[in-house]
């Protein structure tokens, strides 16, 4: 083939005709199957010639620096997004523990490099007759070494070496010769069978290098063939008959291909990287994920991060590549993965059985169901999952003692003053994950006595209240005072003992200010919003600011009255309002309104039908007084009257005679 003569070529006449040739493409010409295999062989010779000049360029450079000093290929793992999620900081903390550590790299660095200065020098041994045409062109880096795939414990690194014409075996043993003479340490073997040599190193970490030799002849002989419908049979007529194995040269250049596809593609990808190792060492974990090793788990984790339309952390990205074969894209009804350097529709899992696929698919299913219940790192084979960051207070009070947990709370309370948290959320803050017991409960059924208990740094508080809701907030108020905290923005009211309750008679009980939120009533029990309205008419409250998150929000409402400003704060624009009306009432009218401390102070205590009749005075509660054997007794509404027959008659003005009557049977 006219292949075989492109090193005699005169290269402005091949430049001249590749530029016809380009140009008569972009006319949007169509070429004859014979002009397009010239045009193919021209693009492949161009190719050839830059990748020959940027090589010669490079042996310069180290030639000048006379020292091969770069830095390893191996890229550092991509940075996590700045909100780590739990599945982040899990894939990661694998990932560390695989990642190799700096002397391994510096001694993969240390061998790659050797060989390839030996390489040189044998190239120019090897050459130095007939210097015009060189007999190897180049070394290039492949696998694991060019990716930056390695992981602890990889002693498999492979390089390239491209030959002129078809490599052969007389060649690969002078290329080894050479290299016994240029490399002082390792053990240099010939592989014919393999088309390689390997070279192994003698320090600790034992490395195995191997070279692979091979031709674009091969594929070049492929491609013509393909092209022409004939089929490649394993040997050319005009090979040299000690020729190495063609497929193994062909699989060296494929891994080429897929070098170069992977530095321009797939290590651009966030996070993709970082994944592919963790992957990797699932694959040694596993034995079903064992045959996907290799370019197709790169196309895999290439295909299930490209797709997505935005970034995402490294847990997101391992959680999506289980799913992409969870999903079935393996199966032999799937939809696969197409090789991107292959010209052809070539299945990179064409290599794979059906009962792999499927070992690999339900093993993928059964990972995504560990992720699902907090198990992913069950899934990356880690015995516990990493602790999480502790509390800062927790740990500078373990440190340096309880002053500077004071501080550190101090510092964190001014932004947290406008949230009007109650003692318990604040404790909370302080150490999380208190447990707070029920001890005893005590009293009548109205009005009962609850006492709780919490335990922290080894010793137990104790409170009580007429709530649950209330003894927590008492036992969290004595443990906040204890440690020298501030219980909460303003307290109005001290936890309340059994003792007082004793005292206190039958009176119920004062509670703390956070423990809940009754109605907001004046003295004369009216709203204080509509009091103040009754007072200074076409009043206009406007929100002065608003702070918090969503699920604590407060608002600070402002109203103007007499050329006064008065403001109100509370957990909704509501409350604020009225807080602000009840300042103005206790500011401008102090002698009959202002609130209630009943109803000011904390949730109205529920009050039985038992309770108003034993307590408040008839005459203060009509409809609820002693029961007159003839008249009626009237309720709170005019229009209701209950008579000592169980019947029930409506005196609402306005209905006829007929719906006057008794109801048809007793209510």
């Amino acid at each position: 083939m006219a292949a075989v003569h492109l090193l005699g070529w005169d290269e402005q006449q091949a430049y001249d005709e590749l530029l016809y040739w380009d140009s008569v493409i972009q006319r949007g010409h169509r070429l004859l199957p014979e002009d397009y295999d010239r045009y193919e062989e021209l693009r492949y010779w161009y190719d050839c010639l830059c990748y020959e000049e940027e090589l010669r360029q490079y042996h310069e450079y180290v030639a000048s620096i006379g020292t091969v000093e770069e830095k390893p290929q191996v890229e550092e793992p991509v940075a996590p997004p700045k909100h780590i999620s739990a599945h982040d900081r899990i894939v990661m903390a694998k990932h560390s523990e695989v990642y190799p550590s700096a002397e391994d790299l510096e001694a993969v660095q240390t061998i790659v490099s050797h060989v390839e200065c030996a390489l040189k020098a044998a190239s120019d041994q090897i050459d130095a007759p007939k210097a015009d045409d060189r007999v190897l062109r180049g070394v290039m880096r492949v696998g694991l070494v060019a990716k930056g795939l390695l992981l602890k414990g990889d002693a498999k690194l492979e390089l390239v070496l491209m030959c002129s014409n078809k490599p052969t075996v007389a060649l690969l043993k002078q290329v080894a010769e050479k290299l016994s003479e240029q490399l002082e340490v390792g053990i240099r073997t010939t592989c014919p069978q393999d088309a390689a040599v390997t070279v192994k190193s003698n320090s600790e970490s034992v490395l195995c290098l191997i070279i692979h030799l091979t031709s674009p002849l091969f594929r070049m002989e492929q491609t013509g063939r393909l092209t022409s419908g004939e089929r490649c049979p394993s040997a050319s007529i005009d090979d040299p008959p000690d020729v190495l194995d063609r497929q193994k040269c062909l699989t060296a250049l494929a891994s080429l291909r897929h070098a170069k596809c992977f530095q321009a593609k797939i290590s651009q990808l966030n996070s993709a990287l970082v994944v592919i190792r963790v992957t990797r060492d699932l694959c040694y974990r596993v034995p079903s994920w064992t045959p996907l090793l290799g370019w197709p788990l790169e196309l895999l984790v290439e295909k299930a991060i490209s797709t997505c339309e935005r970034q995402m952390g490294v847990g997101e990205s391992f959680r999506r590549v289980l799913e992409c074969v969870a999903s079935g894209i393996l199966l032999q009804d799937g939809p696969g993965l197409k090789d991107p350097c292959e010209k052809e529709e070539v299945d990179a899992t064409a290599a794979l059985t059906p009962q792999q696929r499927e070992d690999i698919t339900s093993s993928a299913q059964l990972a995504l169901r560990l992720c699902a219940f907090g198990q992913i790192h069950k899934v990356l084979g880690m015995d516990s999952r990493p602790k999480a960051r502790r509390h800062m207070a927790a740990i500078l009070k373990e440190n340096t003692g309880r002053r500077c947990g004071c501080r550190k709370f101090l510092k964190f309370q001014k932004l947290t003053d406008d949230l009007n948290m109650n003692a318990v959320m604040r404790l909370n803050q302080y150490k999380p994950g208190l447990d707070y017991k029920l001890i005893s409960q005590t009293g009548p059924v109205h009005e009962p006595v609850f006492t709780m208990t919490v335990e922290l740094n080894r010793k137990t508080y104790e409170a009580t209240g007429p709530s649950k809701k209330a003894a927590k907030v008492n036992v969290a108020i004595k443990v906040l005072q204890d440690l020298g905290l501030p219980t909460g923005p303003d307290p109005k009211a001290e936890p309340v003992e059994a003792e007082d309750q004793k005292s206190a008679g039958a009176a119920a009980a004062p509670r703390p200010e956070g423990s809940g939120q009754g109605p907001i009533l004046t003295k004369n029990g009216k709203n204080p919003v509509m009091e103040l309205n009754e007072k200074r008419r076409s009043l206009k409250y406007e929100l002065s600011s608003e702070t918090g998150g969503s699920h604590e929000k407060c608002f600070v409402m402002e109203v103007e009255v007499d050329g006064q400003k008065f403001k109100g704060r509370g957990s909704n624009k509501k409350e604020a309002k009225a807080y602000a009306a009840l300042a103005a009432l206790e500011k401008l009218f102090p002698e009959n309104d202002g609130a209630s401390s009943f109803y000011k102070g904390g949730m109205k205590k529920k009050v039985t039908y038992t309770d108003m009749v034993t307590r408040a005075p008839h005459s203060l509660l009509p409809g609820f007084g002693p029961r007159q054997p003839s008249a009626p007794c009237w309720t709170a509404h005019p229009g209701i009257r209950h008579h000592p027959g169980n019947s029930l008659r409506l005196g609402v003005p306005g209905l006829g005679a007929q719906q006057r009557g008794p109801r048809p049977g007793p209510r």
